[in-house]
């Protein structure tokens, strides 16, 4: 989209293969007409048969100026090393970085703050980079100290590469500790900046903690100081389209996000793609200096920037805006630090910045994702165009909030007024996993917003909605159910799920997003020994039918064998308990139990996850014969509709679309039609939506640092697509007209 060309752009691209297509990474090379360009290739999931599954490619696109360009990815041929490849060394008890445009030596074990020198290669050194710091009630300042351990290159290069180191923060007045934090430190070949996320984590013993600010400060060298051809420079590009300030030695330049100013304003961005950007610049006419970006500013507000001739201050989070963290919360903070010469004009500095908020994104041609066995196609290309109008109302329709422990999820207002949250709003929490919905979608539509989406939900996930340290085993490493203040909720398996983590892991390559689908699972397969998931019966069908999905899902990415012994316990229990009671009753009151049918619907598409990992011939009755009684008993004939649930005070009718992908597995299993017909009323209700855009702003949360867009729940989308696309990729196939 960019007006300017590009040369050698970094880029990224993750790319499936079918099985047995590609078993050497090694000869993969993104092609420029028949020329093969610098690519590094990373293998991030393979088949049973060892060959490629998940490709991530890394390349340096030269791209033009407001035209679009096809690249080739050819799997025969060597590809070649970048003019200037990235070099990640040891030195003087550190790793340096470089780029060929920028050197970077990063703080040793033991040492505070991140850099010890960051410059211009060949260059003097221009500015200090000071931190990160937090702040606390008493403002006593703590400053990132790097652990023992010390850094951890997690990619080499040659086109790019990342570190991350962890530790804690340590007060500068004494030897007290106070916030975990994690940092990750990227750099690209030939290029003179580096993105860097910085997650600070609650892993302290009290339930929560107050950080009054979080704080980078970049300073002028001495001898910068002292010049008096300084060059200040702010931009916060947005309503306007560029709203910036420049000033010289003296100066004083600063702007700041809130919830209470950003409710005032315009906004027809779709957010999760672009918002703006946000920069500072402080630099010295004859050596250069350095510009900061803070990625999605005003998304995850409050945040801050101030330059003066002195330095850069970075408000991480601003002095005067304190937030709250709950114990397991984390956070992570993306920003930018480009370092440049003294020819970079103003204007170029906001042209970078605005390129790293929204970067340019390949994406795969029409039909990659079905040809490679990832997701399911839709026959002939017969799309039914109010169909795709739905999905994509629901997928745009969701509410929305900034701030910087909300953005990438929102409240939902059933939950809220049903009093869930205790007088909170109660937020969602990636229920129903918002993430893998729409990586689907963005399979199908290559449409960019779809595949932001997911990236900002599985964010917010891993930060917020995982439990990063409790001193309950249940609760350590766990997906938080929807709840108050995001984390005052249980951990259960009905509300724990790792696809769309895996989708982000594969789509980024950023391990720390596995890591956390493992802990999840990890984090079932202890719940599952507790007593409560002993024995038939005492529990809804979906709470072990939701764990059977992750787990199932575990063992497609891993191969280990310990997910299928955890399912199959599972699968026994459903067995037992179906012979038990015919079907999938659950307890209800003290003398009853009953049939909830989208909670037995979500047993059955769990059921035939594991199904397609080991087909036997009686978990393929078991289904037929569940949604048997399931059609029986639930189906209200005269209304086309379900009912909610069987007990006679809660036998409304109910659209919930999770049973038409139960409906569907029924019909491939058996040939009647019966059950496809039966879902007809369903699918209409479900995708006939128009989305809950623009329903008004709120201001909300601790300390008002919320600001909530309103729209339909985003549960709503995660639960609703899937289901309704198999449906109707089956009744396509068959050809029922609806």
């Amino acid at each position: 989209m960019s007006k300017f060309p590009r040369h050698e752009e970094p880029s990224t691209i993750a790319v499936p293969f079918a099985e047995g297509m590609v078993s050497d990474s090694s000869k993969v090379s993104v092609l420029d007409g028949n020329e093969a360009i610098p690519t590094q290739t990373r293998v991030t999931a393979t088949w049973p048969d060892g060959s490629v599954k998940w490709l991530l490619l890394h390349f340096l696109a030269d791209l033009p100026s407001n035209l679009g360009k096809s690249f080739m990815i050819s799997t025969d041929r060597e590809t070649v090393l970048p003019a200037q490849p990235i070099g990640v060394q040891q030195r003087n008890g550190s790793v340096v970085i470089t780029t060929g445009a920028l050197e970077a030596e990063l703080s040793a074990p033991g040492e505070t703050g991140l850099f010890r020198t960051l410059k211009l290669e060949g260059g003097v050194q221009t500015h200090n980079v000071v931190g990160p710091t937090l702040r606390d009630a008493s403002n006593q300042e703590h400053v990132c100290q790097i652990s023992a351990e010390g850094w951890r290159v997690l990619e080499s290069g040659p086109i790019r590469c990342s570190v991350e180191a962890k530790g804690k923060h340590l007060s500068t007045a004494d030897e007290n500790r106070w916030f975990d934090f994690v940092v990750r430190v990227y750099a690209f070949a030939g290029k003179p900046w580096l993105m860097i996320d910085y997650q600070i984590i609650n892993k302290e013993l009290a339930q929560e903690q107050v950080i009054h600010a979080a704080e980078l400060r970049v300073q002028s060298a001495q001898d910068v100081l002292q010049s008096e051809q300084l060059r200040l420079g702010i931009s916060r590009f947005g309503t306007d389209k560029r709203l910036s300030k420049s000033g010289v030695k003296g100066d004083h330049l600063s702007y700041a996000f809130t919830a209470e100013s950003l409710k005032k304003e315009f906004i027809e961005d779709i957010p999760e793609t672009f918002c703006g950007t946000f920069w500072a610049d402080l630099s010295e006419q004859h050596r250069g200096g350095i510009s900061v970006t803070l990625f999605q500013a005003p998304q995850n507000l409050p945040k801050s920037l101030e330059v003066t001739s002195e330095e850069i201050n970075v408000g991480i989070i601003p002095a005067g805006h304190p937030i709250t963290m709950m114990q397991g919360m984390a956070k992570t903070h993306r920003f930018f630090l480009h370092v440049h010469g003294a020819d970079e004009q103003l204007e170029q500095v906001n042209v970078r910045s605005l390129q790293m908020q929204m970067p340019d994104h390949p994406v795969l041609e029409r039909g990659a994702y079905e040809r490679a066995g990832i997701i399911e196609s839709i026959p002939g290309d017969q799309f039914i165009d109010w169909v795709e109008r739905g999905f994509y109302r629901m997928a745009d329709g969701r509410a929305k909030t900034f701030g910087m422990l909300h953005w990438g999820d929102a409240p939902d207002k059933n939950y809220t007024f049903q009093g869930r949250g205790n007088g909170d709003w109660v937020w969602v929490n990636n229920e129903y996993d918002l993430p893998h919905a729409m990586m689907h979608l963005f399979a199908r539509t290559g449409k960019r917003r779809f595949y932001d989406y997911m990236l900002r939900g599985a964010e917010h996930w891993m930060d917020v909605d995982i439990c990063h340290f409790s001193e309950d085993p249940l609760r350590q490493n766990g997906q938080i159910m929807h709840s108050g203040k995001h984390v005052t909720g249980l951990v259960k398996i009905c509300h724990e799920w790792v696809e769309g983590l895996l989708d982000y892991y594969h789509m980024t390559g950023e391990q720390s997003a596995l890591t956390a689908a493992i802990g999840i699972g990890d984090n079932i397969r202890r719940i599952l020994n507790t007593p409560r998931y002993q024995g038939e019966g005492g529990i809804a069908a979906r709470e072990s039918g939701w764990a059977l999905r992750s787990l199932t899902a575990l063992y497609n990415e891993t191969y280990e064998e310990k997910w299928l012994e955890a399912a199959e316990r599972i699968v026994d229990h459903f067995t037992a308990w179906k012979n038990k009671f015919g079907t999938f009753l659950s307890p209800a009151t003290d003398h009853t139990v009953y049939r909830s049918g989208f909670m037995i619907c979500v047993a059955v598409n769990s059921l035939m996850r594991y199904y397609r990992i080991r087909p036997q011939e009686q978990i393929k009755q078991m289904i037929v014969d569940v949604m048997d009684d399931y059609l029986e008993h639930c189906y209200v004939k005269e209304t086309g509709l379900f009912y909610y649930k069987e007990l006679p005070s809660t036998q409304k009718l109910h659209s919930n679309p999770i049973c038409l992908e139960a409906l569907s597995y029924a019909y491939e299993f058996t040939g009647e039609v019966k059950f496809l017909e039966a879902g007809r009323a369903t699918f209409r209700e479900g995708i006939d939506i128009r989305g809950g855009e623009g329903e008004g702003r709120e201001i909300s949360g601790d300390a008002g640092d919320a600001l909530i867009f309103w729209g339909d729940s985003p549960k709503k989308f995660a639960q609703y697509y899937y289901p309704i696309f198999y449906y109707y990729q089956t009744i396509l196939k068959v050809g029922i007209q609806v």
